[in-house]
């Protein structure tokens, strides 16, 4: 059976949900397996602003209202944007991994946005600074780094084979630069 809806007009109604193609309104009431489902998602990495609006999600500010009212949604709330932060972190090292000197510059950019976003979920674990509530930084700071580099290979005048690496400033180190 379809959700309760309103059949007021729209300029009368809220802005609190999107106006359906005939014109109603519907409004999602707050479920424990409604909860459940919201909390799924976001540990997966979906966003709020994604999941919002769509059908059988409340708005956009319902999360908000709900975290205030519902202490239980709160704190499964902040679990799950800590369970998407690690993995955030996970997909950070992979994209690091599968990075090539023909990607690198597009995987940086998602390498620093996926580090950010698991900062701002879990400062604790991944955020460079932490402060208690008074403003006070809290122990020392952490970062997670990753930095992408290249290697070539290379034949030794002996013609043993080696690995040597090449840095951003064109500089090529290998056994044969170690030793002179």
């Amino acid at each position: 059976m379809a959700k309760r809806t309103s059949t007021r007009r729209p300029q009368e109604l809220p802005a609190k949900k999107t106006v359906e193609a005939d014109g109603r309104v519907t409004y999602v009431h707050y479920t424990r397996k409604l909860a459940k489902t919201i909390c799924a998602r976001l540990a997966t990495g979906e966003t709020w602003f994604r999941m919002a609006n769509t059908p059988g999600m409340p708005c956009y500010t319902s999360l908000y209202a709900w975290r205030q009212k519902y202490p239980e949604f709160a704190e499964a709330y902040a679990q799950a944007k800590e369970m998407a932060a690690d993995l955030r972190a996970d997909r950070t090292l992979e994209v690091a991994e599968a990075a090539t000197s023909a990607t690198a510059s597009a995987d940086r950019l998602r390498i620093g946005a996926l580090q950010w976003h698991a900062g701002k979920a879990a400062p604790k674990r991944y955020g460079t600074r932490v402060r208690d509530e008074d403003g006070v930084e809290e122990g020392p700071e952490r970062r997670l780094i990753i930095e992408v580099r290249r290697f070539a290979k290379a034949t030794a005048p002996d013609g043993t084979l080696y690995t040597r690496e090449i840095f951003p400033d064109g500089r090529i180190e290998g056994p044969e630069e170690a030793k002179g």
